[in-house]
Formats: structure tokens, sequence, C-alpha cells
């Protein structure tokens, strides 16, 4: 007995030092909030204050030091995002996660990510003469530094990634992808293609393809065949479901006149919606240098802040949605696969062959060609020139000379209205609408992108000719004809994705987003009131759509027709719904559930199950949902599969009612009382490594109950999903408001917390506080800064 309890207390003793150890390493990768350390590269002492949320306050005697300790400490919380950033952008994910992502780095390999950067870097960073050249270089160096010198993020460890400086072609990567998120038609045209060469103009004509009616416009003022696009719907459809960094999907974003707020200044407010993930997408943090005062919401592995505001303006940003992107179909000659036909003549293809790297597999080698159109995308589906007509994919993005970077460098330092709108005036490619407010009164939108005129035959959301040459763009508009809108006299802007109303009587198509968030920010903002930032700061918050509950009712008006005693509660409960999204509430449970199953029913017969998935996370889908359900003479109703009858909407409403019912049964409980909205609308930040149960719980941080919906302003949205559990996958990647009364008192809320190391005590702080809709300072006041803070000294090598 003595010997077995002896073996015991030793396994037991074992046990502990070996978790005491690995606490140990943990603990030993942790980010440095305090303290001092020297660093190669630096020409002076900087100082970086931590406040009580990990936001670091950077001051520095130089714009060179101020940006290399920006790197430094971005790195020490952030590496191992930027890291898979720059893998995804330049297709190098497979070479550390394995077969799973070869299709994710096939895409962007194909789209050019890796050969935009290249171009861009080799104009515009191999050399240090400007100054936002030499602040991108800085900032990399202090990255660098970090990667040399600082402790390995517990991930790179995990999987086996090695560490490698970052390099300046990273950054255009990282535009790349960033403009990547934007190019929603790379998606939708195909589906569109695929429904109008399968099914004709009456299925179409149910769909949301142009802006539809009753649209809510933001108001300007002047101050192929088939089986190609089946292929290609599946084929971006897997490379981007298992993509690990979350892309853009919306914003929310607007700025009121100081006539109409408590302070007398505008009140700018903005939130970006965004994919999910741990870490957060934004990365906040102050920096102050002689002639600088910046507080700025950054990407990982970018120096300059997308968003954020200084002593005199500051600006927020939402997705434009206009239709930068074309698939154009091209004609081989008949002996020579390498020439396509333009007009009279044959263009020889551009070729070049790419390597992916996989981790535990054989390299995949494989050719992209190219027109002058842009990458044949066939090679997405594994046959480079099947014997189907090519198609190329046009995006602007690789059109125009790019100089996003820069725009970005000049709005962070922008010290006049005009300075920023010249700022503005440089994006290109992805579309931006730029909400900006300041000090001396001014507020304005401006829907920023290189906008083409395309001829008026073209529907630009339809397969084009490549080779006949009429469906050419004619040239771009000038910035000026761009929609925008600078102190109007209603006293407020505001985009929400939605359709810019006509400038110059030109409607610019896009893929913009439905009434919803729009209708109800204007409905908000037009209160007769004076605005303070814990008022807007609720508007942020709202979780009411108009527009779903006028769906519900037409859904509640054919189940009331159909006289099914089953579905009384539904009728009820959706007859009488607001349109509020409160976690306690029943109605939304019923009314998502109902949807999904009647657009599901309705569309899976001629779409099929990737197409449809696809369909059901665009912008095309949230517009179709008004008009379709209203319809009751549209042919989607009909399930082709049944050759002996014909279904009607109330056949497949009924039997969405159904399967409705068995699910909020199975997933909230047997009653009506049981179906509060929380059980079933849950949200969860997921981790890279969290596809396994135990990393998962380690890295990925909730699920929660969450409330609000898809498209209401507080927009934690889903894709409609028929497991009757809505998983938000995208919402507010952050919320801010500033008073350009009292810059000094905006405030902010990250999804999760601002560092993305697990062992910092920063990276799940702010989680509940999101769920809840509280905010935080976002503090610029040196003395409370100092007062709230720990200290970290960063000091030169040598003096």
């Amino acid at each position: 007995m003595k010997i077995l309890k002896s073996i015991v207390i030793v396994l037991i003793a074992v046990v502990v030092i070996v978790i005491a150890g690995g606490y140990g390493y943990l603990k030993s990768t942790a980010p440095r909030y305090e303290g001092e350390i020297t660093l190669e590269g630096l020409k002076e002492e900087v100082e970086v204050y931590y406040d009580p949320f990990g936001v670091p306050h950077i001051y520095a005697n130089n714009e060179q030091d101020a940006y290399y300790a920006l790197g430094f400490v971005h790195a020490q919380d952030r590496l191992f995002q930027m890291e898979l950033i720059r893998r995804a952008a330049s297709g190098k994910l497979a070479e550390v996660l394995g077969e799973d992502l070869i299709k994710t780095d096939k895409l962007f390999r194909t789209l050019g990510l890796n050969k935009f950067a290249a171009v861009h870097t080799a104009r515009f960073l191999n050399s240090d003469t400007m100054a936002y050249q030499r602040a991108v270089h800085a900032y990399q160096a202090g990255v660098n530094e970090f990667v040399r010198t600082g402790a390995t993020p517990i991930e790179f460890t995990i999987i086996g990634i090695p560490k490698t400086e970052f390099i300046p072609q990273d950054v255009y990567t990282l535009i790349g992808l960033t403009a990547f998120g934007f190019a929603e038609g790379v998606q939708i045209d195909p589906l569109l293609e695929k429904i109008r060469l399968e099914w004709g103009d009456a299925y179409l004509k149910d769909l949301a393809v142009q802006t539809p009616p009753g649209a809510e416009m933001i108001p300007i003022n002047k101050g192929m065949v088939s089986k190609p696009a089946d292929r290609l719907i599946t084929a971006i459809g897997d490379a981007l479901r298992n993509c690990p960094v979350p892309l853009w999907v919306g914003s929310n974003g607007w700025a009121i006149d100081g006539s109409r707020t408590m302070s007398g200044e505008p009140i700018l407010a903005n939130d970006t919606h965004m994919g999910y993930s741990q870490p957060a997408v934004w990365y906040e943090a102050h920096i102050e240098y002689p002639g600088c005062r910046f507080y700025g919401h950054h990407l990982a592995g970018a120096p300059f802040g997308v968003l954020g505001q200084t002593d005199f303006c500051g600006f927020g940003l939402t997705m434009f949605e206009n239709d930068d992107t074309d698939y154009f179909y091209e004609t081989l000659h008949p002996e020579d696969s390498n020439l396509v036909q333009f007009g009279d003549s044959w263009e020889k293809l551009d070729i070049r062959e790419e390597i992916i790297k996989v981790k535990g597999g054989d390299d995949v080698v494989f050719t992209v060609k190219t027109s002058r159109h842009g990458p044949i995308v066939n090679a997405l589906f594994d046959e480079v020139l099947p014997t189907d007509r090519p198609v190329a994919f046009w995006w602007e993005l690789h059109h125009s000379t790019n100089y996003l970077l820069q725009a970005n460098y000049e709005r962070n330092h922008a010290r006049s209205f005009h300075d920023f709108q010249r700022a503005t005036s440089l994006v290109a490619a992805p579309g931006l609408n730029v909400m900006y407010a300041d000090n001396e009164g001014a507020f304005a939108w401006w829907a920023a992108a290189r906008l083409p005129i395309r001829p008026a035959h073209v529907k630009s959301k339809f397969f084009l000719d490549g080779a006949s040459g009429r469906d050419e763009y004619l040239g771009y508009y000038p910035f000026s004809s761009n929609p925008h809108s600078i102190n109007p006299p209603w006293g407020f802007v505001y985009s929400a994705n939605n359709q810019p109303d006509t400038i110059d009587g030109v409607l610019f198509p896009g893929y913009y987003y439905p009434r919803s968030r729009a209708a109800r920010i204007v409905e908000l903002l037009s209160e007769d009131k004076r605005w303070t930032v814990a008022d807007v700061s609720k508007v942020n918050l709202d979780v009411t759509s108009r527009m779903h509950s006028d769906i519900a009712k037409d859904l509640a008006d054919v189940l009331e027709a159909a006289n099914d005693p089953r579905f009384a509660d539904f009728v009820t409960a959706l007859r009488g719904w607001k349109g509020d999204h409160k976690v306690t509430d029943i109605e939304p449970s019923i009314y998502y559930n109902l949807l999904a199953q009647t657009m599901y029913h309705a569309m899976i017969d001629e779409l099929g199950k990737d197409a449809y998935h696809a369909f059901n996370t665009t912008s095309i889908s949230r517009n179709t949902w008004e008009i379709f359900v209203k319809n009751e003479q549209s042919p989607w109703w009909d399930d082709t599969r049944t050759k002996d009858m014909k279904e009607s909407r109330t056949d497949i409403v009924l039997h969405a009612a159904e399967h409705s019912l068995e699910l909020l049964q199975k997933n909230a409980g047997p009653t009506k009382a049981d179906w509060q909205w929380e059980k079933i609308h849950r949200l969860k930040h997921p981790h890279a490594l969290g596809a396994g149960a135990l990393l998962d719980k380690f890295f990925s941080v909730g699920p929660f109950g969450v409330p609000g919906g898809t498209e209401t302003i507080n927009n934690l949205h889903f894709d409609l999903d028929t497991t009757g559990i809505f998983y938000a996958g995208g919402g507010p990647a952050l919320r801010k408001v500033t008073d350009f009364g009292d810059v000094e008192n905006g405030v902010t809320v990250s999804p999760t917390g601002q560092s993305g190391n697990i062992m910092s005590p920063h990276y799940r702080d702010q989680a509940e506080m999101y769920i809840k809709g509280e905010v935080r300072k976002m503090m610029m006041n040196r003395e409370e800064i100092v007062a709230k803070s720990t200290r970290l000294m960063l000091k030169p090598a040598t003096p």
C-alpha cells in the first residue's frame, strides 16, 4: 500500500508539474503591458500607456518612432492574426493548415491578389521619399522586431508555423483581401447567370436583381452556359466556407449636424459589419507625435487607421456595394487555346504557373491564364480551359492604380475639409461610403470609388461578351459625379449599404441592401431632438425592423387563409409583431424559421444545394424576401420535381410551417412560451484553431444568446439556416460614437477584446459588454490616460 501511495503521489506531482510548466510557458507568451523593452531601430524613447482595456496610447517624439512602436505593440497582440491574413491573401494557407485550404488558396491565387500586391509594392513601397512610405517601413520594422525578439504566440507552436518577417508586399495583399470582401459580384453573378440560362426571365423577375420598388435611397446633396456557372458557384462557396479570415459584409454609419446636437457640433457614428472571429477584426491605437494626434481602428498588418478621429475631424466607413466586377465569356481560337478573340483580332493570353505548397501533401501546381478582362476562372474547378467557353473575371482592383494606402495616411493626418475630400477622391477599389464630421461644423458623405461608364445595353450582373468589344467600359465618371452629400439641409448623412439616389441622372448598379436598416435609421434620426452620444449609442443598438414585421404579416395572411389550427399561434404572433428582436421575444423565433423554410422549399428544386446556399448569403436574397412572399403567382412556388401536380404558395408555406413547428419544439421547447429568441439566435467568436472541440473551448469565445437580427440596425446577421438555429455569422465589428464638441470622450466597444493573445487579460474582456450594449471611452486626454494606465517604455538599443 505504501508503494502504491508513493506512486500515486509521484503521479500527482508529475501532473502538477506538467500543468504548472504548461501554464508558465503560456504565461511567458503573454504581451508585455508595462516595464521597459530595448529595441533595435528606435531613434528615441517612446512611451506606451495601456489603458484598462488594453488600448495602447503611443507618445513619440517623431513620426518614424510612432509607427515603429505601433508595429511592435500591434504584433505582440495580433501576430497570429497578421500571419493568417497575409497567408490567406497570398494563397498560402494550405502550407500550414493542410489540404482543406487548397480551394481557398486556389481562389485567391487565381484572382491574382499576389500579382496586385507585387505591382503596387514595386510602384509605391520600393523607396522612402514620401511620408506615407517612411511610415509603412517604420511600422513593418516594428512588427519585425517583435517577430525576431518577441515571444512566439502559442498558435504558431501548435500549428508549426515558422515565424518569418513581414515585407512591404504584405500590406498590399491585405488591401486586396479587404477589397475581395466588397466584391459581392464574384458570387452573385454566376448564380444569376445560372438562373437566366436554366429557368429564364420568369424566374428572374421575382428576384431583386435591380434595386427593388420601395427601396430607401441615400439622398444626394451637391454641395456562359449553365454548367460552368454551377461549378463556379460551388468552387467559390467551398473556398470561402473554409477561409479562416473574416470578410467585410456591410455596415452602418451616419453624421448629425451640430444644429441638432446638444454640444452644437456634429456627432459621428459607425458600426462596421464583418464576419465574427477571435481575435476581433479591429485593433485600436492612439498615437501622438509632433503634428499628429490620432485615435484609430486598424486592420492587422496595416499601419494607418481605416477609421478614426483627430482633434479636428473623424471618419467612418461602410461598404458602397457598387458593382466593380464583371464576368466575360471569351472565345478561343479554333487552333490555339492560348488565343482569344477581341473584335477582328486574336489576343494572346498571359500565362503564369502557381504552386501551392500543402502541409502533409504534394504541391498543387496549376496554370492561370489571363485575358484583357482578367483571369480565366474556369481553373477554379480544375479545368483550365474546358470545352465550354472560358470565363474571365474583371475586377476593378486589377484595372486601376490603387491609392488606398495613401488615402488612409492622408485621412489620418487631414487638417482641413478639403484635405480630407482630396484624400477620399483617391479611392478606386474597393468602393467605400465615407462618413465625415469635424469641429468646424461640417458633416458629409461620399461614395468613394472609380465608377465605370457601361454601354446602355449592358446588364452588369449577367455574363458579358468578351469577344465582340461591344460590352467594354466606355470610360469612368469623375469623382465629382460620384454620389455624395455635404452639409445637407435635412441635418444628417448616413449609409446602411443601401442604394444612393441618382446624380446627374445616373443610378449606379450594385449589390445594395434592403430598406430595413436604412429606413429605420432615417426614421430615428429624423426625430426632432437635440442628440447626445448616449442617444446615438441607443440607435446603434436598435433591434426593430419594419420590413420584417411587414413580411411576417404577409406570411400570417397565407397561414390564416389556410385555416390550419396547428398554426394558430403562428398567425397570432406574426400578425401582432412590431419587428422587435429582443432576446426574450418569441416572434422572431417563429418568423425566421418560417421564412427560412419557405424560401428553402420554394427554391431548392430549381437551384440545388450549392446554388441555394450561395443565394442565401447575398444581398439579392435579402432584397427578395419582401417581393417574393407577396407574389402568389411566382413560378418558384411550384416544385419542379413533382411532375403530376403544381404546388401553390399556400402549399409551400404550410409545408414550411410544419417544419418550423418541429424545429421550434426541438430547439427551444414544447410550447410557444419556450421559444425565446436567445435560445436559437446565438453568437460565437470562432478562432482559427476552433475546429477541434478541445481547442475550441480554449480559444473561441462564446456562445451567447443575442438580440438583433438580419438587417436590424444592430445587425447580428445570419443566413436563413434550415436547422432552426441561427448563428450570427457577422455583425458590428465595433460600435463607436464621437461628439466633435467633446472629442476626448468618444465611446466604442469591441466584440471580444483588444488582444489576440490567449494569455492577455484583454482577450475577451469586452465580450459581455458587447452583448449587453455597453460602451467604453476612447481615451485621448493624456492626464486621464496616465492616471488610469500601465506604462511600457520602449528604448532605443543605442542612445
